[in-house]
């Protein structure tokens, strides 16, 4: 029933979402948030709002997973990622993210996404003819915002490149101008923090960041998840396969720039994760709710799409009241 709902394009499920989204992250709410030691530029400003006004931090929280949810479905469905329009990945984001993060693990990497997602939106939107430059642009400077938050953000830049080669024919200017874009966001940044006495600033130094958490010991969650997305994973990439083959041209180039997006996402998961011992969640869970949306969009036998869900929502809630 629950997968169904959200498997039609119908966008009033999407009210579900004020009472799902609560729910799931009630333990993030009861935690304050313990800024690092260092921050980029946005996330400090949101620090400051924190440490003024405590109950912010939970509006933000919840407004931004439930943004997230609403862009990703935005995402999906401009890009032709799927053959029909559906409203999975608005259910899958919150409640894959509410599996994968411990309570007080949510921070920069969860407040600059929706600023990524807006950047992957506007390239793959792109076409093989017209003008490019203003979008690409944009999506460069969408980037240097997502990484005035979370710093690895502007790596992702190279998914802005990847998608143009498959998108369009080779311009070098193509490629240059969100690099541009990107850069000028740091510049604008750095020129700021100058201006206002803020001292030197180290971006780099911002990715050391230690887990804001204690793992928990003897917690057979992990090994229970683990099996469950595997499963999940095997299926969808059956099922990405299929609908690949049977797309047009365009369909396939989406399909391959949507590949280097979740790649690139998989590099900066290890990248961080040799640095620190551990990930954002968020960088995870929205690759996994954008893949896992072709396991559960077929009809055959929607009892098992409506079991794996239902066995989701049951990882979420035991992660955060177990």
């Amino acid at each position: 029933m629950l997968v169904r709902l959200f498997r039609s394009n119908q966008p009033g499920v999407l009210i579900g979402l004020l009472g799902l989204v609560p729910l799931l992250f009630l333990r993030h709410l009861q935690l304050p948030p313990v800024p690092p030691e260092a921050s980029m530029p946005l996330q400090a400003l949101l620090d400051v709002l924190f440490a003024a006004a405590p109950w912010t931090h939970g509006v933000v929280l919840l407004a931004t997973i439930c943004a997230i949810s609403v862009q990703l479905i935005g995402v999906m469905g401009e890009a032709e990622l799927v053959e029909r329009r559906n409203h999975l990945p608005a259910l899958l984001f919150p409640v894959l993210l509410a599996a994968l993060a411990p309570p007080g693990s949510l921070g920069p990497a969860l407040f600059g996404m929706p600023f990524v997602l807006w950047s992957m939106r506007r390239t793959w939107t792109l076409t093989s003819g017209g003008g490019a430059l203003r979008p690409l642009f944009d999506a460069g400077l969408l980037l240097g915002l997502a990484a005035q938050l979370y710093m690895p953000y502007s790596f992702l830049v190279v998914v802005v490149w990847a998608s143009v080669s498959v998108v369009r024919p080779f311009s070098w200017r193509e490629y240059l101008v969100p690099l541009l874009g990107l850069l000028l966001i740091f510049y604008l940044a750095w020129g700021s923090l100058t201006l206002a006495g803020a001292g030197v600033w180290y971006p780099l130094r911002t990715i050391s960041r230690p887990a804001p958490f204690t793992p928990k010991e003897g917690d057979p969650l992990p090994g229970v998840l683990g099996i469950l997305l595997l499963a999940f994973l095997a299926i969808s990439l059956y099922q990405f396969a299929r609908q690949y083959n049977r797309g047009v041209v365009r369909e396939q180039n989406l399909r391959s720039a949507f590949l280097a997006f979740v790649a690139t996402l998989g590099v900066v998961i290890g990248s961080v994760s040799v640095l620190n011992n551990w990930y954002p969640p968020v960088l995870l869970a929205v690759p996994l709710s954008l893949l896992f949306t072709f396991a559960l969009i077929g009809t055959r036998r929607a009892w098992l799409s409506e079991l794996g869900g239902l066995a989701l929502l049951a990882m979420a809630i035991w992660k955060q009241f177990g």
